[in-house]
């Protein structure tokens, strides 16, 4: 059926139809002597994300007959030693010092959950083989709540399931008759578990039965701060869950809020605040190897500003950053989960900033086969809009560009556009997917393409090169998709880790998301490695003052100003939240 983008509530994104921060910034350059001083004055909230605040789940039950890059066929396991170590996951390979040896973990096979043999489960299977051996184990070990970020290992089901009807969420039709009816209770994992402590209940055919139906609105969502910003001490507290009504979309069981965000201070003990959620990201991939590239390519992650592209390929839109919602794709919401026109908002962003040369970032707003950008590494029979340059973000509608696509209809013929667009990109360093596709999280565990549909899956931007993604299990209609302007300016423009980074560009909790990547992640831009020794720390910030040669126009302005001092002092206090305590240990 058709429907009318501007005020369906269920749009889905399948439908082709087919808080502050306490921050002294100095007014102008000041002398070399003054940079400890400036420092010991500016200081942050809160420290960044720290190892110690990850605990990493596995599965050493998880076996595979045929992931001949896994050293022992245990997959889980084999991904959670190579991220924490051998010293932190016995019985492995061995010998392995780990990516992020000061994370903690925890097996499930060890803390007696009943073992999960499909990607996907039930709401029972969900609260008796996860949730309650997690919640058990976290109140032994965990008492004061310094887990901040739950990290999942291949092999750790990805899905929860409705059984009435049957698997809606990957149906488009039947997800948003549920969804509407206040009865969708499909989710992923991932995403429950961000609300670990709460009990939202289970399935209901009543519209509002229970809180598992429909969207849980992020506190999170389009914060500017660390996580440790907020204390955890309710997060086991119940919080009184409530009806978030929207225009047009007002039925029972499809918009919840226990956030009076500004309006009580210190919060009330129902309120939902950031400290009472756990981040929680997926290390998984179509094989151990694919996952252990993505940890690799994100250490150290160095993101060279001269060469790095943005890809936001938008079909049937036009190229301004519209005030109100229409008929775009990601400009579609209801207050107050609507953060507005997001491919332009990210596209203005990062021009605004000036650290990324402009005529990288590609906006395409027009369809057909020349409009459809795709990359050199897959032929395509010579058509779609070729982008050479690596590739940092790659956002767009994707499968659900209208019409014709690249390689359509043309002998011989090429790979499928549709699921292998974002990976024919030449990726940079810290490569990020997020589509405005309804499945494109859908292929973990082997469960590959959805019914009905073919769209670009993250398991194959990951083995393509890719490094994080932010993206959904089931049918997540738009106003839930992921925002690409919080991932720009807390990751790629600003500081925050990854984890903390894709967080706040969720407007939903307890529904389809998933996040995909290492969260401890953080990138370096050249620019603001002055030493040039791919990291940053104090040296940088001296670096700016010893000389005035090595003040650069980190803007590209024309001139260098003191705007340009800030980027390096905002990333060099970034660091230093987190080389205080050790960045290892």
């Amino acid at each position: 059926m058709t429907m009318n983008r501007s005020t369906d509530p269920t749009r889905r994104t399948t439908d082709a139809e087919h808080r502050p921060v306490i921050a002294a910034r100095a007014g102008a350059f000041f002398a070399g002597a003054m940079v400890a001083g400036v420092l010991g004055i500016s200081t942050s909230a809160s420290a960044q994300l720290r190892p110690e605040q990850v605990l990493v789940v596995y599965d050493s039950r998880v076996f595979s007959s045929t992931d001949t890059t896994s050293p022992t066929g245990f997959v889980s396991r084999d991904v959670a030693e190579y991220y924490a170590g051998s010293a932190k996951v016995p019985g492995g390979a061995g010998n392995q010092p780990g990516v992020r040896p000061g994370v903690r973990t925890v097996n499930l096979a060890s803390i007696n959950a009943p073992q999960s043999t499909f990607p996907d489960l039930s709401v029972t299977q969900w609260v008796n083989n996860i949730r309650n051996p997690l919640r058990t184990w976290l109140s032994t070990n965990d008492p004061n709540g310094e887990i901040r970020c739950i990290v999942l290992t291949k092999g750790i089901p990805s899905r929860i399931f409705q059984t009435s009807p049957m698997y809606a969420g990957d149906l488009p039709n039947s997800a948003a008759n549920s969804f509407t009816a206040g009865t969708y209770t499909t989710s992923s994992i991932d995403s429950e578990l961000a609300l670990l402590w709460q009990d939202l209940g289970g399935e209901t055919n009543t519209a509002g039965g229970t809180f598992a139906t429909g969207i849980i609105a992020n506190p999170y969502w389009r914060s500017t701060l660390p996580i440790s910003a907020w204390p955890t001490l309710n997060r086991r507290t119940a919080k009184n869950f409530t009806r978030l009504f929207t225009s047009p979309a007002s039925s029972v069981g499809m918009f919840w809020t226990a956030s009076q965000i500004n309006t009580n201070n210190p919060p009330l003990t129902t309120e939902l605040t950031p400290g009472d959620m756990y981040l929680v990201s997926r290390l998984d991939g179509a094989t151990v190897g694919d996952v252990r590239g993505m940890i690799d390519r994100a250490q150290n992650l160095v993101v060279d500003v001269d060469t790095a592209s943005f890809i936001f390929d938008e079909a049937n839109a036009d190229p301004l950053t519209n005030a109100t919602a229409n008929s775009e794709f990601d400009n579609f919401g209801y207050s107050p989960l609507f953060g507005g026109d997001d491919y332009e908002q990210t596209r203005d962003a990062i021009l605004a900033d000036g650290r990324y040369v402009a005529s990288r970032v590609r906006s395409d707003f027009l369809s057909g086969v020349n409009n459809f950008l795709v990359g050199p590494r897959v032929n395509y029979n010579g058509q779609g809009g070729l982008v050479t340059t690596p590739v940092l973000l790659v956002s767009g509608y994707g499968s659900n560009a209208p019409g014709t696509l690249p390689g359509d209809g043309t002998t011989p013929t090429p790979p499928e556009v549709r699921s292998t667009y974002a990976a024919s990109f030449n990726l940079a360093p810290g490569a990020i997917f997020n589509s405005t596709e309804s499945f494109n999280g859908r292929d973990f565990g082997g469960l590959g393409q959805p019914p009905a549909f073919v769209q670009m899956q993250a398991s194959a931007f990951i083995a393509a090169g890719g490094t994080f993604a932010a993206v959904n299990a089931w049918e997540p209609f738009t106003i839930s998709i992921p925002d690409d302007l919080q991932i720009a300016r807390n990751f790629i423009l600003g500081n925050l880790s990854w984890g903390e980074a894709a967080f706040t560009a969720l407007p939903a909790l307890s529904f389809q998301q998933i996040i995909i990547g290492d969260p401890l992640a953080r990138m370096v831009r050249t620019c603001d490695d002055l030493t040039g020794d791919a990291r940053i720390s104090v040296e940088d910030l001296y670096a700016w003052f010893a000389a005035s040669a090595s003040r650069k126009d980190l803007n590209r302005s024309g001139t260098v100003t003191d705007t340009d001092r800030r980027f390096v002092e905002d990333a060099v206090r970034s660091a230093r939240d987190t080389d205080m305590v050790g960045s290892q240990r």
